[in-house]
């Protein structure tokens, strides 16, 4: 008999294998990192290998960097400056730029008014002016140096001027002789010959080219005629008082007031001996001068120059047609705070007078701590000169780099038209200047009412003095026209470039 099935009864669960559903689990998870590891190679295939191989293509582009910047190859195949015939590369600015350091170094050992540069520290970390680096300095001043080197040398092109053997040879010789370690790495030898190259061809020229300006007398005669009234010479006895305008800061101890009235005394005198014994008196009896001092000044009141030294109004009161010896002219020049008061000695006139070429190295008092210790070193100087078989080389060496004047020392010392009458520069320097016994390379030291002078002789003028002073006129001219001209070239510059120098 069959049984009935129970509607009621509940259904039994069906045992799980759990083992098996482990394993079927681990089977899928399997399968799944073999296939995430197969997409994983697959991206290093095509995206982390040419990643890797730009990796090492940038550090092997890193190491040839380095290597030629070490080895100075950007600074051979660099322009740092070029015109149409000429080129200045890194390496050989940089040479440059070592000779502007060194030139300052050797300024700062005889001015201590220059800002002291440290060699020891890099440039960009010292200012030579608030906010202006001795980097910037020195980078700007070889920069200018550049391009007037490379102007000069294109006019030197345009001359057919080249440089002898001997020159070239000589550049060599101070190349192979330089200490390459003070230079910029990758600076070569032949960097410095080039860079010196360069420098004796635009020196020599533009030398030469100065030395061989000629002026003729005809030329000489036609501009005189043209601008006689410019060569008149004037003497005169002129004294200035300096006064103070503010009292809390009193410099010479006189007030405008006190000084108008001193003029206005020197004005009513009639006669140069009364001027200078008026002078005497204000000065030791009134202001209580030393003898010393009050001679010093007498002797240094006496003017004799060509009629443009003065200033404008003082030419207008000489030229009048009126104009006689005894006049005096009195002047407050309140933008100087001085009183000057000037008499004339004589009508001006044509000077026939003979000429010398006297230079001269100027020394203030103020900067020696007293008139002796300026005449010892002045002596020092001249012992040194001597020493050296008195060169007019040696000396106008030294007047770049000791003279305080600032009428003669743009010109190498020079006094120009240095004549008997002139006096500016006391009348001792005067009467040794012309003494019939003087010769070439003769020096002296004399002392000046506020310093001392060393003069050298260099040697007799060869025209009187009108003519020489015509003359000098149109040597400057023609050299201001020369030095126009053979700097005119274009010249490119690349900051770009040399702005990587280190010195």
């Amino acid at each position: 008999m069959s049984k009935k099935k129970n509607k009621n009864r509940k259904p039994q669960p069906q045992k799980l294998d759990y083992e098996a559903i482990r394993e079927r689990d681990a089977e899928r998870k399997k399968k799944r990192r073999e296939k995430t590891r197969d997409k994983r190679r697959k991206i290093m295939k095509w995206v982390c290998i040419p990643l890797i191989a730009a990796g090492v293509l940038c550090a092997a582009g890193f190491g040839t960097y380095y290597y030629l910047k070490s080895s100075g190859w950007f600074l051979h195949h660099r322009t740092a400056a070029k015109t149409e015939h000429y080129e200045v590369t890194d390496a050989m600015f940089a040479c440059y730029y070592r000779q502007c350091v060194d030139t300052y170094l050797n300024y700062c050992e005889s001015d201590a008014g220059l800002t002291p540069f440290d060699e020891s520290r890099p440039a960009k970390e010292q200012d030579y002016q608030p906010g202006y680096s001795f980097y910037d300095f020195f980078m700007d001043t070889t920069a200018d140096a550049v391009e007037k080197h490379l102007q000069l040398c294109e006019a030197a092109y345009a001359e057919g001027y080249t440089l002898s053997e001997e020159r070239l040879a000589e550049c060599r010789r101070q190349a192979e002789e330089e200490d390459l370690s003070r230079y910029q790495k990758g600076v070569t030898v032949a960097d410095i010959e080039k860079a010196k190259q360069i420098s004796f061809l635009s020196q020599y020229f533009q030398s030469d080219s100065i030395a061989a300006i000629e002026i003729t007398d005809e030329e000489i005669d036609t501009y005189f005629h043209a601008h006689e009234g410019d060569y008149l010479t004037v003497s005169i006895c002129g004294y200035t008082f300096p006064y103070d305008t503010d009292e809390t800061n009193a410099v010479y101890g006189m007030t405008q007031e006190q000084a108008v009235a001193y003029a206005m005394e020197l004005q009513e005198t009639k006669t140069p001996e009364e001027f200078y014994q008026k002078i005497e008196t204000i000065l030791a009896d009134e202001m209580g001068e030393d003898e010393e001092t009050v001679q010093t000044a007498l002797d240094s009141m006496k003017f004799t120059n060509l009629i443009t030294y003065y200033a404008d109004d003082v030419q207008e009161w000489a030229r009048r047609d009126d104009a006689k010896a005894g006049d005096v002219f009195l002047t407050n020049r309140a933008e100087q705070n001085i009183v000057q008061v000037c008499m004339l000695l004589e009508k001006p006139t044509y000077s026939e007078e003979p000429t010398a070429d006297v230079r001269i190295i100027y020394l203030q008092e103020a900067e020696f701590d007293g008139l002796e210790n300026a005449l010892d070193f002045a002596e020092e100087l001249k012992a040194e000169c001597e020493a050296g078989g008195s060169q007019l080389s040696d000396f106008v060496e030294m007047v770049n780099e000791y003279s305080q004047d600032v009428n003669t020392y743009p010109y190498g010392g020079l006094i120009s038209s240095f004549t008997p009458s002139r006096t500016s520069y006391g009348s001792e320097l005067t009467d040794w200047a012309f003494d019939s016994e003087r010769t070439a390379g003769d020096m002296t030291v004399v002392s000046t009412g506020s310093g001392a002078i060393l003069a050298y002789y260099e040697k007799a003028g060869d025209e009187i003095a009108w003519r020489n002073a015509v003359y000098d006129t149109l040597y400057a001219e023609k050299k201001d026209a020369l030095s126009e001209k053979n700097h005119s070239a274009e010249v490119t510059k690349y900051p770009e470039n040399y702005k990587y120098i280190t010195g």
